[in-house]
């Protein structure tokens, strides 16, 4: 027998073992991976959250990419997994912006009705004065909370009709004086991409971003997201999470609504610190990415906000990041262009008092950095919790007053009933009124302070919580009405 031939074979097969393995090792650049996946599970299981992908970015390549739980249906989940990426869909409205204007389609210093003519706002402040660029650096002067009602209306409308709705709303400042956060002003901007690009604004970011870096799990679509395997998402009902049926909004995509993976999203930041560079392909000049990397200026202060991204001084290091949270999702990006890494956090749990993605891609950016990260603060799950538990004994109080009622309170009026204006005020009339203040201030006062359905918003990120308080406020005017009538009754007898 021949023996070269059979050495020859047995090398081959242990290269083909040996070379994986050390491509991932020399990809990884050095990261303890150890540390980082025993502080991801660690702040899994605090916060419970039932699946989590990630991605790091570091020198110039994808140094690290992991899926960790479940996606739910019993499907593990990949780096490979599609995910609702939220307000990071802002940074993504922002370069195909930027693109247009690279392209002369449209100036960023120019009004935004030379791109939308029919655009109107209410109130004192001239509203030809907006720019685009006051719109990517959100100090346009839209109010936070016209982007809010769109998500607590579950609005059907177009993207175009939302817009012409805002009509209605008054500008908070004049354009250009202050920052304020609003999906608003994205939704606005994906509404002139979509005028005015060749292609409309789907077809621009599919074919002039998501292609060229290929990021062939993102999608623009919801169909389009679960054919490709997206992640179910989920809530907390009292203090588990739960797979929800997930509120996705086609107008406002541009804002929120993106859906993406760890691997595409480390692919995008790779473009970000490349200086807008990915492999042989240019997708925007340096001069435009350091234009993205700009924070906004405003008349009264300075400003962290970018374009679609805020710029923040941490330990003397300049970071650039965003964070993003729609039903059921939360993700978190930062990245250091001096430094040359990156992280992306999705996670499938959302709530508005728990949203670890941002704080677990911190804890890893320290890792990289050399330094120990701090596990996730309790102090928001203990205010989750402290709130359920205050509100279910609120609720099982009251059920049981309500039944007291007639059994004690009315005993005791029969026995001493109340004569004169004081007395009756003190005993019958008081209770009564403070009993109603509760579903009064619930049911009227706070939506009309908000100025939007703001019950229905809370609820897409806390049903458990909004539920018991509506059952509480509910409660509390039977229990108002009861007395009364109560009163009334043994009055008359």
């Amino acid at each position: 027998m021949n023996r070269v031939p059979v050495l020859i074979v047995l090398m081959l097969v242990l290269f083909s073992l040996i070379l994986p393995s050390v491509a991932v090792a020399e990809n990884q650049q050095g990261l303890d991976i150890a540390a980082i996946d025993a502080f991801i599970e660690e702040e899994m299981r605090i916060s419970r959250i039932p699946g989590l992908t990630l991605g790091i970015v570091k020198n110039g390549e994808i140094a690290y990419l992991e899926g960790y739980g479940h996606a739910g249906k019993g499907r593990d989940l990949s780096p490979q997994t599609p995910f609702l990426i939220g307000s990071l869909s802002k940074s993504i409205t922002a370069v195909a912006t930027v693109q247009l204007a690279e392209a002369g389609l449209l100036d960023l210093d120019s009004p935004v009705r030379d791109y939308l003519p029919w655009f109107e706002m209410a109130g004192e402040y001239d509203v030809s004065a907006m720019t685009v660029r006051h719109l990517l650096v959100q100090t346009s002067g839209i109010p936070w909370e016209a982007g809010l009602s769109t998500l607590a209306e579950n609005s059907g409308l177009s993207l175009e009709e939302e817009i012409r709705l805002l009509r209605d709303v008054a500008l908070a400042h004049p354009p250009g004086e202050r920052y304020i956060y609003s999906n608003t002003n994205y939704n606005i901007l994906g509404l002139i991409i979509e005028n005015n690009s060749e292609q409309g604004y789907i077809a621009h970011v599919e074919s002039e971003i998501f292609r060229p870096l290929e990021m062939q799990n993102s999608y623009l679509a919801i169909s389009d997201g679960e054919s490709g395997g997206m992640s179910e998402g989920h809530v907390k009902w009292f203090g588990f999470p739960v797979a929800t049926d997930i509120q996705y909004l086609e107008n406002s995509l541009a804002a929120g609504f993106i859906i993406s993976s760890a691997e595409d999203m480390s692919r995008y930041m790779l473009m970000h610190l490349e200086e807008g560079r990915y492999d042989q392909l240019r997708i925007l000049s340096e001069a435009r990415v350091s234009e993205l990397h700009t924070p906004g200026r405003t008349v009264e202060d300075e400003n962290e906000y970018a374009m679609g991204l805020v710029v923040r001084e941490v330990n003397d290091s300049g970071l650039i990041m965003h964070d993003g949270a729609t039903q059921g999702f939360n993700s978190g990006m930062i990245f250091s262009p001096e430094e040359q890494w990156g992280v992306i956090v999705l996670a499938n749990f959302a709530s508005q008092l728990e949203l670890p993605a941002m704080g677990i891609a911190m804890g890893i950016a320290d890792i990289i950095q050399g330094s120990t990260p701090e596990t996730g603060s309790l102090t928001w799950k203990m205010i989750y919790l402290g709130l359920l538990v205050l509100l279910i004994i609120l609720v099982a109080l009251t059920v049981r007053s309500i039944i007291l009622l007639p059994k004690k309170w009315v005993v005791r009026i029969r026995e001493n009933r109340p004569r004169g204006f004081f007395p009756v005020f003190g005993r019958i009339v008081l209770p009564a009124g403070l009993e109603l203040l509760v579903p009064f201030l619930i049911f009227i006062f706070i939506p009309a302070g908000a100025g939007f359905s703001v019950w229905s918003l809370f609820m897409l990120f806390h049903p458990d919580l909004v539920y018991s308080l509506l059952l509480l406020a509910a409660l509390m005017l039977i229990k108002a009405l009861w007395r009364l009538y109560l009163a009334f009754r043994t009055g008359t007898n």
